[in-house]
C-alpha cells in the first residue's frame, strides 16, 4: 500500500487533510464545507466508482443538532458512514442509502496529531497518532472480494462515536464494522450478523473465530497462541491474516481476504517503525497504544497493524 503521513491541528482540520489526500489518490470529492449551522463541524463527501462515504468532524463543534448527540465522554476525531449514492440536494444522513450504523470514528484527541495514511486504489486505511502514545485506526472502501459482484463496501474502526467500546480493526462487532452484502442468500447493509472475520467479540473480553480457521476450534478467550503465532524465525511474531467469511448454505463462505493488511502481536515492535522481510517492508502500529507489560486482554489484545507497503513508498 502507499504510505504518506500528514500532520494536523484539529478535528475540524483532519477532515481538509483527508480530503486532500484522497482527491490527490484519484477519490471524487462530492461535497467539502461547514453546515447550516456552525455548531455541528466540517462534513465531506467522497466518492470511489460506487462506494460512497459520508465524512464529519465532531468535538470541535458543540452540540450536533441533527443526528448525532452532543458528545459526553470527551471524544474529538472524524465519523465515516457509509451511503449507497450521492444527492447535492439532500443533507448529510439523508444521502442515498446512509447508514447509521455502524458508529465509526476516528479519534483525533484535542490537539494537533499526526495521521498516517495506507491507500489502495479504492481501501483506505488511516492511523492518528496524538499525544501520549495514543493510537486510533480506521478503514473504509471496498474489500478485495473473492467474487466478483457481492459486494465489499464497507467501514471499520477501532473506536466507536459516543461509546466507550473499542474493539480490533475488523474485529465484526456492531458498534465498528459493517459491510454491503450482495449474493444469493441475502443482499444488504450488514453490521456484523452475518459476516465473520479473525476476531469475532461475543462479548468484552471475549471472542469467536471460524471453526476451520483456527485449529483450537472456536473459542480461544483472550486471542490466544493461534493467533499470537509466537516464537516464529529469528523470535519475530507472525503475521494474522485478515480473511472474512460470510455465512451461507448453513456454512460458512469465503468471502474477502485483506493481501496487504494484517494483525501482529506488538511485543518485538515499536509503533511507526518499518521491518523488512525478504524483499517486502511492512509498517507497523498500535490499534491504541504499545503497553509494557503487553496488554493481552481487551478490547486490543496487544494485537498492533501491519501493513505491506508499495516498493516506491
Amino acid at each position: 500500500m502507499k504510505h504518506y503521513s500528514s500532520r494536523y491541528t484539529s478535528a475540524d482540520d483532519l477532515v481538509s487533510v483527508i480530503k486532500q489526500r484522497l482527491e490527490l489518490e484519484g477519490w471524487t470529492v462530492n461535497r467539502y464545507g461547514g453546515f447550516s449551522d456552525p455548531r455541528i463541524g466540517i462534513q465531506l463527501m467522497i466518492s470511489r466508482g460506487d462506494a460512497f462515504f459520508c465524512l464529519r468532524s465532531f468535538g470541535e463543534s458543540s452540540p450536533y443538532v441533527d443526528y448525532y448527540a452532543a458528545s459526553s465522554i470527551g471524544q474529538h476525531g472524524v465519523i465515516v458512514s457509509a451511503a449507497s449514492g450521492y444527492s447535492d440536494s439532500a443533507g448529510f444522513i439523508n444521502q442515498p442509502g446512509f447508514q447509521s450504523s455502524p458508529k465509526c470514528c476516528v479519534e483525533s484527541g484535542e490537539s494537533a496529531g499526526v495521521c498516517h495514511f495506507f491507500i489502495a486504489d479504492d481501501l483506505v486505511m488511516f492511523v492518528t497518532e496524538r499525544a501520549g502514545g495514543l493510537y486510533s485506526c480506521l478503514s473504509f472502501g471496498v474489500l478485495p472480494v473473492l467474487s466478483p459482484g457481492t459486494g465489499g463496501q464497507f467501514v471499520t474502526s477501532t473506536e466507536s462515536y459516543l461509546s466507550t467500546q473499542k474493539q480490533p480493526l475488523f474485529a465484526n462487532a456492531y458498534a465498528t464494522f459493517g459491510v454491503r452484502l450482495a449474493h444469493a442468500e441475502w443482499s444488504g447493509w450488514d453490521v456484523g450478523g452475518r459476516t465473520w472475520g479473525p476476531l469475532r467479540p461475543i462479548s468484552q473480553g471475549a471472542l469467536i473465530g471460524v471453526p476451520h480457521f483456527h485449529q483450537n476450534g472456536t473459542e480461544y478467550g483472550n486471542v490466544g497462541t493461534v493467533s499470537r503465532a509466537k516464537g516464529l524465525v529469528g523470535g519475530i511474531d507472525g503475521l494474522v491474516p485478515i480473511t472474512l467469511f460470510t455465512e451461507f448454505g448453513g456454512g460458512f463462505a469465503p468471502f474477502a481476504e485483506l493481501p496487504e493488511i494484517f494483525l501482529v502481536p506488538m511485543d518485538s515492535f515499536e509503533p511507526g517503525a518499518v521491518y523488512e522481510l525478504g524483499s517486502h517492508r511492512f509498517s507497523i502500529f498500535p490499534q491504541r497504544t504499545k503497553a509494557f507489560p503487553a496488554d493481552r486482554d481487551y478490547p486490543h489484545f496487544n494485537l498492533g497493524i501491519a501493513v505491506l507497503l508499495d516498493s516506491t513508498t
